[in-house]
């Protein structure tokens, strides 16, 4: 090359170097939109309550056309707004009352779009336009659509979890297997049909016929019926009337000897009336439990023994002596 002729080689690659880097990083910021050191645009100020996804490099739009980007965003010293920084083409008159609208594009993202105002001045590098925000069709439809879609996501996610499912699977895979056995059984059941066909139509032949001779079996029935109804209404009067009489005849008798117990007449009502006869029949099953209860523990004193006159003594003794049985 002629513009490094006569220089060192070292010298020539450190040039190229140099220059490589200065271009890769203007490019860079360039791309960015921020320290273009070529621009010859006009930087404007707009203040706004939420940036709504704006990021650096938004297009700014007018008429369709983009006249030029966002190069800064950053939040205001009080921490309230968002301050951008938007590069506007300086051959493009802009009334002061213009504002920066933030709009919604179809299924996400933003844009800046420019409404010029009416005002007769035109803004200089540095001043501050309106920021708004667009309340258009596409604005609206996006709200409508971004819940959906993410709805939709999780739906979807539901289901795939659904079919990845272990037993559904698993049920999947034994349904030919189920078709198939069913399949068979209705086959058979096709068969033993076949078979049957003609005890079957027998059968419902004969339960044809008993249907239509039920008809002329009713008026039959009927006086069968109504015979057996008097018979055994007849019947039952008869038993009532009989059962009612032996049963006025049983109570008489039953009050006639409550009656008497009650007077004290017979065995049962002295029983019952007399104080001494309890009394006497207390005290003597009270003396048979002691003699039983004596003949027990000392039963020497009741058998005469040979030989045991000694014991009989004791056993007497010791009876007599005992509380337990003559208290």
């Amino acid at each position: 090359m002629s513009v490094f002729r006569g220089l060192s080689k070292e010298f020539q690659v450190g040039a190229l170097t140099s220059v490589a880097i200065t271009i890769l990083i203007l490019g860079y910021n360039f791309m960015r939109g921020k320290d273009n050191p070529f621009k010859a645009g006009t930087d404007v100020y707009v203040y706004y309550d939420s940036a709504q996804g704006l990021g650096i490099g938004t297009s700014v739009m007018f008429n369709g056309l983009r006249i030029g980007q966002l190069s800064d965003l950053d939040i205001t010293e009080d921490g309230t707004r968002i301050q951008a920084i938007f590069e506007i083409k300086s051959s493009l008159n802009i009334p002061k009352d213009s504002k920066m609208e933030i709009q919604s594009q179809i299924l996400g993202g933003q844009r800046v779009r420019l409404v010029m105002g009416k005002s007769s001045n035109f803004i200089e590098d540095g001043d501050t336009l309106i920021g708004d925000y667009a309340h258009d069709q596409f604005s609206a439809i996006n709200e409508q659509i971004v819940p959906l879609a993410s709805k939709a996501d999780s739906l979807l996610t539901s289901m795939n979890g659904f079919f990845q499912n272990e037993g559904l699977n698993k049920a999947l895979d034994e349904l030919p297997l189920a078709v198939m056995q069913m399949s068979r059984v209705l086959s058979e059941t096709q068969k033993l049909i076949q078979m049957n066909q003609t005890s079957i139509s027998e059968s419902i032949t004969h339960i044809a016929n008993f249907t239509k001779n039920l008809e002329s079996y009713h008026k039959d029935i009927d006086i069968t019926l109504k015979r057996i109804n008097s018979a055994t209404r007849n019947m039952d009067s008869v038993n009532l009337s009989l059962s009612m009489m032996r049963l006025d005849s049983i109570l008489l008798n039953m009050n006639d000897l409550l009656g008497g117990i009650n007077q004290g007449n017979g065995t049962l009502g002295k029983l019952v009336k007399s104080d001494s006869l309890h009394n006497a029949l207390l005290n003597s099953t009270l003396q048979v439990n002691k003699v039983l209860l004596d003949l027990k523990k000392y039963p020497e004193k009741y058998i005469p023994v040979p030989f045991t006159k000694k014991q009989r003594r004791k056993a007497k003794t010791s009876s007599l002596q005992d509380s337990t049985i003559w208290n």
